[in-house]
């Protein structure tokens, strides 16, 4: 129930959907930048997904100040579930995701919305900034566009199936990340599609909802403004990492719900063999930086290192992963962990594969896991 407020029959213009939990830290400093917005034609929907802090507290707090705002409780079930909750209660013609320490550049979002309405696209995307302690900096770098057909396909779904890979085929200077919250998406057409957030990993359902949407999207505008910030929290759901069971059977079912949209939206056979190998070689990575979070001082360390092992070596020996490696020839300079690892991998087998790839985890950690990493990456993204 919604905050026990009673709707209008004619819906807003735009719906926010915030997924909250825990996050009484930056909370409030979030929602007071959001209530200084004066349009007036929205609504946001804070998903309270079972905090256990004062959360709660302080979305009351704004929902009982301010009409806009609508406050739903659920049972802990995580954020892919609670961004679902937020889709079908959505009221507003546009929708869109924020989380809940991230800052809203009004300016930027507004425009992006504009040009959605002005243009009639399925969806927006705007460049974003991103913050580190207080200091904010660019983050996402998308030039500005209109894009139909395929030319959605070539100038954003590719740049996001083969990020870090420079293939032909991908298109344009747009250099972007899965991210869902610097997106506004028309609500009829999410709904039409039966575009939903899915989690089958433990990280992937922004990167899923985008390129459903944009594998399907027969029209797209972009922004150059940002009109995001993207605050970088260590405690955030995003950097929590720990050993994945099952590895293997959650990137298989993981591959054939992709494969299910990508085979509607693709045309092209090249680019769609293209992408299974970059897949597969992803998997290659994530299974050896997987076998480095195995941890000591469980009881079953030794099992579950050997499980590590077997996954690996199972799922190498399923794929033909010599030709998969052919596509490291594409890698951009500034794919550090991939290069490394599919290197050794190639040279040194799956043994060698998972040294390298908990070495540059424990590099990575040492040397500041964040700043250092991020600034290189941005020296080479930027120019």
């Amino acid at each position: 129930m919604v905050n026990g407020k009673t709707t209008q029959d004619g819906g807003p213009l735009l719906t926010a959907v915030m997924p909250v939990y825990n996050g009484e830290r930056y909370l409030r400093r979030t929602l007071e930048h959001i209530v200084q917005m004066p349009e007036q034609d929205m609504e946001l929907l804070l998903i309270d997904d079972g905090s256990s802090d004062r959360s709660a507290v302080i979305c009351r707090e704004y929902a009982a100040a301010d009409a806009r705002i609508h406050y739903v409780r659920q049972d802990n079930q995580g954020i892919a579930v609670s961004r679902n909750s937020g889709l079908d209660l959505a009221r507003g013609e546009y929708v869109c995701f924020w989380d809940q320490d991230d800052v809203v550049l009004l300016q930027g979002y507004c425009k992006l919305l504009t040009k959605i309405r002005t243009t009639r696209a399925c969806m927006g995307i705007c460049s974003t900034k991103r913050m580190i302690g207080d200091q904010m900096s660019p983050f996402e770098k998308i030039t500005e566009g209109v894009y139909s057909g395929e030319e959605v396909r070539r100038n954003l779904l590719y740049p996001l199936l083969f990020r870090g890979y420079a293939y032909p085929f991908v298109q344009g200077e747009n250099y972007l990340y899965g991210s869902v919250w610097k997106c506004i998406f028309r609500t009829d057409f999410i709904r039409d599609r039966q575009i939903r957030f899915r989690r089958f990993v433990s990280y992937e359902d922004d990167w899923l909802f985008v390129t459903h949407a944009l594998s399907c999207a027969d029209k797209v505008v972009t922004s150059r403004q940002a009109g995001y910030c993207w605050r970088v929290n260590e405690e955030s759901e995003s950097h929590r990492g720990g050993y994945i069971p099952d590895l293997c059977g959650r990137l298989a079912e993981l591959d054939a719900y992709v494969n299910g949209y990508l085979d509607t939206g693709i045309r092209d056979a090249e680019v769609l063999a293209a992408y299974r190998k970059v897949r597969t070689c992803e998997h290659y990575v994530e299974l050896c930086s997987n076998a480095a979070q195995v941890r000591a001082g469980q009881d079953t360390l030794q099992a579950v290192r050997r499980e590590s092992r077997e996954q690996m070596e199972n799922y190498m020996r399923q794929t033909d992963y010599k030709s998969c490696l052919s596509c490291r020839k594409y890698l951009r300079r500034n794919a550090y962990r991939r290069r490394v690892i599919l290197f050794t991998l190639r040279y040194g087998g799956a043994p060698a594969a998972r040294i390298a790839g908990g070495v540059y985890d424990w590099l990575e950690i040492r040397l500041g896991r964040i700043r250092w990493i991020v600034r290189m990456e941005r020296r080479y993204k930027m120019k």
